[in-house]
């Protein structure tokens, strides 16, 4: 097999049945795109959101913890006795 016989595209009939295809993004046929505008909101459950809830919460008191400590290191908050 010549090299350029290895960038001819291959038909995925003409390769064996123990074998995978693999196909690159970029060479792949584009896929039609669903409109999000028209889906609307999505059910959930109580416990989903309660979970969700309790995710937010945590996160801001994270960046709340990361947003003191800053402020503390830049010393907005005077000198500490150690």
């Amino acid at each position: 097999m010549s090299v350029i016989g290895l960038f001819r595209p291959t038909l995925i009939a003409d390769i064996p049945e123990d074998h995978f295809v693999v196909v690159h993004p970029l060479d792949d046929v584009p896929e039609q795109k669903i409109d999000t505008s028209a889906l609307g909101p999505m059910p959930m459950t109580t416990s989903v959101r309660l979970s969700l809830l309790a995710l937010r919460g945590y996160l801001v008191l994270m960046m709340l913890l990361v947003f003191y400590h800053v402020m503390d290191l830049a010393g907005a908050f005077g000198r500490h006795q150690h």
